[in-house]
């Protein structure tokens, strides 16, 4: 069922931070990391951040007429997307990567140990599986899931795995009469294989330790010097300009700080 707001049509239903959900418009900031301004605001009707750097990175040209040499980004922004999106515009990117498919102790249907599919071993030279009672899982299938991703499926014989001793530890909770196992490997862009190499040298690491100490201090000012905690006007237009007129009072004093921070070190000088 749709669900739309009664008082702001515009406005997307989005969780808040008390756990609820209302009517919401997701702002999006970018700070330079120099002099700590915000160079870009807007109040977008999307409630995850996963698709945002891309247009964030539009709204940057449009608005400065250039990239930013380098960005910084948390974990809800860095995804596959994001990381082609910033090598395509030659931004370098930083980012905290959160993978969906780290090995785990157990799986969804309840499997663990060896019979994980990420502790199957997997020759690469016949590109194949070992299952733990010995049977091959061949290739059977490739899924383009986009932005340079693909998944490859391999499948083990259903006449082994209906014999198989291991069949109740390694079957689904509820097996059919012709199931047979299968797993999935996954094959990721270059883009993001360079992205996770960099990310894992301790220079790139003090880079993305920036972020927070930038990044927040913006968002904390604006809830809670301006009270900016809930739009005080309707429609996606007039919620936009009033996050730009409290991003555009938080730069003010931030230069004002500034400037008195270059006084101050003047007179100390002389």
């Amino acid at each position: 069922m749709a669900r739309a707001s009664a008082t702001d049509v515009e406005a997307h239903v989005m969780r808040n931070g008390e756990g609820g959900t209302v009517p919401s418009y997701n702002v999006q900031l970018m700070t330079d990391t120099t002099h700590g301004f915000v160079v870009n605001v807007e109040a977008t009707t999307d409630a995850i951040d996963y698709r945002q750097l891309q247009s964030s990175l539009d709204r940057c040209e449009a608005t400065l007429g250039c990239l930013p040499k380098q960005l910084i980004a948390d974990g809800d922004y860095t995804n596959h997307a994001a990381v082609r999106a910033a090598a395509k515009s030659g931004v370098d990117f930083y980012g905290s990567w959160q993978d969906s498919w780290k090995p785990r102790e157990s799986d969804a249907q309840g499997r663990c140990g060896t019979f994980i599919g990420s502790a199957f071993p997997y020759d690469a030279k016949n590109d194949v599986y070992l299952c733990p009672a010995g049977q091959q899982l061949a290739h059977k299938a490739v899924l383009d899931r986009g932005h340079g991703v693909r998944t490859h499926v391999y499948k083990a014989p259903r006449a082994a795995c209906a014999s198989c001793v291991y069949r109740t530890q390694c079957a689904s909770k509820k097996p059919t009469p012709r199931w047979r196992r299968s797993i999935t490997r996954i094959e990721e862009s270059a883009e993001s294989n360079a992205f996770k190499a960099k990310m894992q040298r301790e220079e790139a690491q003090n880079i993305y330790h920036q972020r927070s100490q930038i990044a927040e201090f913006p968002h904390a000012w604006i809830k809670e010097r301006c009270g900016l905690r809930q739009f005080r006007c309707r429609g996606q237009e007039k919620t936009a300009m009033e996050a730009r007129w409290a991003c555009l009072s938080y730069n003010i004093i931030r230069l004002f700080s500034i400037r008195r921070k270059i006084a101050n070190a003047t007179v100390a000088a002389a």
